[in-house]
Formats: structure tokens, C-alpha cells, sequence
């Protein structure tokens, strides 16, 4: 089995991390992995074990428009300069002026299967694959397709007319697409068509490494307990992130996405800050200085509650991950939730939003705390967690096992199924 990923992104995130993971698995399977993607997301993958074309830094407008003249080049900068409103018509144009080139790539590498993630790549499959209709293509649906599944988008309901019109054009090409959660197969019966869905739709859940080299056990320093609870004590926490262990920790991963509700975070925060005196907050990725999220913590006084703590590589990230108190991310809009698999992987409580895929990982009660994404109801489950510490404990081992359910080993035997099945499809 020969496959191809397209990933086209302006930057590390959870859907770039998902792809990362099923490459490695499939990989290790004895799978041949080739992989297309642009210069800002090199970084991420150039040490993979897989053929990989690199066409250039996509997201920058001197070298996307330059290279529309000389397609067969890869211009790369480190400073990447978008103009938004520009970008995806030059990387249309670009796309169309590079398609032998790809073509080529993928012909030398025996590709049998695209499979195609994000906007960008989506677009540029659907270019690529008219040459090459031999091959199958699938995709898969992350979240937000540019404005779409987002309603409190700001982007005019004008361009989500012109996204849905798109995306429906593109995916009348495709072979099979795919879902991250039921939430999201069933947001797109509208844009896709009950009988076209029904025909080419699959949901496959995002997954986590939690085998003995991962970077959960690593961090963890011991076995999480088996899927039948053998293991009920708490594994130790023997690599962690320098946190003020006297202080009741809570970890916000969203950074400046307010679609993820940090500044619902915030909010809630100010109105529980004289229960919890000892409650810390660290919210990871980059926040600009201007940002919402750092004026509510300057007008609500909350300096030396919360700190910024920026972007971490993974071994960093989840080492704070294991020596939190609790996972907060109240979510106005979440397609699945990958930072509740890392929580429940640690055994960290969650506290989530009761919308969209979140409601397919975290039971309530079980594995966290399901509430509205609103700052009062977000308070009341932060100071119910802070308040028992019993229920964090029981959440904590319903966490280690339950996350058994997420193995990537067993997702990706279904992505692997769903390849032979495209290409074995008379």
C-alpha cells in the first residue's frame, strides 16, 4: 500500500499533530508513506521516515506569486508574510502551475491513495486529481473548512456560501471522506447530500500513542493501567514541568484561539479567584501582548494567577500536561478535542464544553466535567473539581482507562481498511 498525505498549514496544531501520528503508525506497519507539504510546516516532519516534497513557503506572498512563475522551484523564507485576501487565489493559480510537478512526485513514489487534509490541500488534491484518476482520493475533515461548522464565524455569510458551494464541487471528486467525530459527519449532511455522505462518509476519531516509546510514557514514568482497570493506583508523576506544586494548577492549551474560550476561561476565573487563593492558570501557545485574553487578565487583576507560558514542543507541553490539577478548555465550537485525549491519557480531570465532539471523548462525571460555555457554569465545575478532591481521584483512573478506547493502533487499523477498500473497489 502506497499513500500520499497532502497537509497545506500555516502553522503546528492539532490537526497537524493527528497527521504526524498516523504517519508514524502507518510507518511502523510497513506502510509506504510519501507526504506534500509546504515550507512553514517542514520543520514537523523533515525527520520522518517517508518521501516528502516540499513546495516552498505557501503562506508568504512574495514567494507563492514568484513561484506561479516558476513552478517547478521551491522559494523558501522563515519569515512568512500572508495576504489573506490574496493567498488563495495565488495558491489556486499556483496549484494549477504546479500540478505536473506533484504528478511526477507521486507517480515516482507509486502513490495508490491520496489523502488529502485541510483546506488547502483539499483544493489542491482536487487539481492534482484530475490527472490522476487512477488514484483514490479521501480526505479528512478536522474542523472548520476555512468558515465552515463555525457559526459565530465573522467571516460574511457571503463567503460561507462561497466555502459550501467549494467545498461541495470538490467533494463530488472524492473517493471517501472522513470525519473526526459524529458531530462533525453530521454538520456537513447540508453541504454534502444525505445520499452522497451516506455513500463516501466514514467517521474515524482522532487517537493517541500511549504504547511504552511513546511520549506519554515517558513523561509518565509508568504503564497506564489496562482497558480492565488492573493498575487502580495513580501512576507516579516522575517527569514534570516546574510547576508550584502548593498551588491548585489548571492548564488552558488554547492560546489566542477564542473559539477554544479562553477568554470564557478568564471570566470564570475572576469570579472563583478568592475561593481558589492558590489557583494558578497557565495557558499555552503564543498570546499576543494586545490580545483579549491579556486585557481581561490585566483589567481582573490576575497577573499572579496566570502565566503565559507560550509555544512548547510536545515533550515540554505534556510534561506540564502531567503536573497540572485539571484541564480547562471551554470551547465555543469543538470538532473533536485531541487535548482531552492527552488529559486523559495523564489522568488529568477535564473540564469541557457540552458541544460537538467533546461530548464523544469526555462522559460527564467520568472522565470530567461537561458544562455550558458560559463563565458561571464554567466556575461552578472548576470549584466542584477544586472542592472534591475525591472526584478528581475517581475521574483521574476512570481517565486511565478509558483512554484504552483512543489506542492509535486500533484507529488506524480503520484507516488502513478504509485504503484497501478504495483500492480494491472495483
Amino acid at each position: 500500500m502506497n499513500v500520499c498525505f497532502v497537509l497545506i498549514s500555516d502553522g503546528w496544531g492539532g490537526a497537524e499533530n493527528v497527521v504526524r501520528q498516523i504517519i508514524s503508525c502507518l510507518v511502523k506497519r510497513g506502510v509506504t508513506v510519501s507526504l506534500i507539504i509546504n515550507h512553514e510546516i517542514n520543520g514537523y516532519f523533515k525527520e520522518m521516515d517517508v518521501q516528502l516534497l516540499d513546495l516552498g513557503s505557501l503562506f508568504d506572498f512574495k514567494s507563492v506569486s514568484r513561484m506561479i512563475l516558476k513552478p517547478d522551484a521551491s522559494l523558501k523564507t522563515e519569515n512568512s508574510r500572508p495576504v489573506k485576501v490574496l493567498n488563495i487565489l495565488l495558491m489556486f493559480i499556483y496549484f494549477y502551475r504546479a500540478r505536473n510537478r506533484i504528478n511526477r512526485f507521486l507517480d515516482a513514489n507509486r502513490v495508490e491513495v491520496i489523502h488529502s487534509h485541510l483546506e488547502y490541500s483539499d483544493i489542491l488534491s482536487s487539481i492534482i486529481y484530475r490527472g490522476n484518476k487512477e488514484k483514490k482520493w479521501m480526505n479528512t475533515i478536522h474542523g472548520p473548512w476555512f468558515s465552515l461548522y463555525y457559526t459565530e464565524s465573522r467571516i460574511s455569510s457571503l463567503s460561507n456560501w462561497f466555502f459550501t458551494g467549494l467545498l461541495r464541487r470538490i467533494s463530488r471528486k472524492m473517493d471517501a471522506v472522513t470525519f473526526v467525530s459524529q458531530y462533525l459527519y453530521d454538520e456537513s449532511r447540508d453541504i454534502f447530500g444525505e445520499s452522497e455522505l451516506d455513500k463516501k462518509g466514514v467517521v474515524i476519531p482522532n487517537g493517541i500513542d500511549i504504547s511504552q516509546n511513546s511520549v506519554v510514557s515517558r513523561i509518565s514514568g509508568s504503564k497506564i493501567p489496562d482497558s480492565t482497570g488492573n493498575g487502580e493506583t495513580l501512576p507516579e508523576k516522575v517527569h514534570t514541568y516546574t510547576v508550584d506544586n502548593k498551588k491548585f494548577n489548571i492548564l488552558f492549551p488554547g492560546g489566542p484561539k477564542l473559539k477554544k474560550g479562553g477568554d470564557i476561561l478568564i471570566e470564570a476565573l475572576k469570579t472563583i479567584v478568592n475561593d481558589i487563593p492558590d489557583l494558578n492558570l497557565y495557558i499555552a501557545l503564543e498570546v499576543p501582548e494586545n490580545h483579549l485574553i491579556r486585557k481581561l487578565v490585566d483589567e481582573y487583576s490576575l497577573q499572579d494567577h496566570v502565566q503565559f507560558v507560550g509555544f512548547l514542543d510536545p515533550d515540554n507541553y505534556m510534561a506540564l500536561l502531567n503536573s497540572v490539577d485539571m484541564l480547562a478548555m471551554p470551547s465555543r465550537m469543538e470538532p473533536f478535542g485531541m487535548v482531552y485525549l492527552e488529559a486523559m491519557a495523564f489522568g488529568i480531570p477535564v473540564v469541557a464544553s457540552n458541544i460537538g465532539g467533546a461530548t464523544e471523548i469526555i462522559e460527564n462525571n467520568r472522565n470530567g466535567i461537561l458544562t455550558p460555555p458560559k463563565p458561571d457554569e464554567v466556575a461552578r465545575a472548576i470549584l466542584m473539581l477544586y472542592k472534591d478532591k475525591s472526584l478528581r481521584e475517581e475521574i483521574s483512573k476512570n481517565n486511565l482507562r478509558d483512554i484504552h478506547k483512543f489506542k492509535w493502533d486500533t484507529i488506524v487499523d480503520r484507516y488502513v481498511k478504509t485504503y484497501n477498500n478504495l483500492v480494491n473497489h472495483e
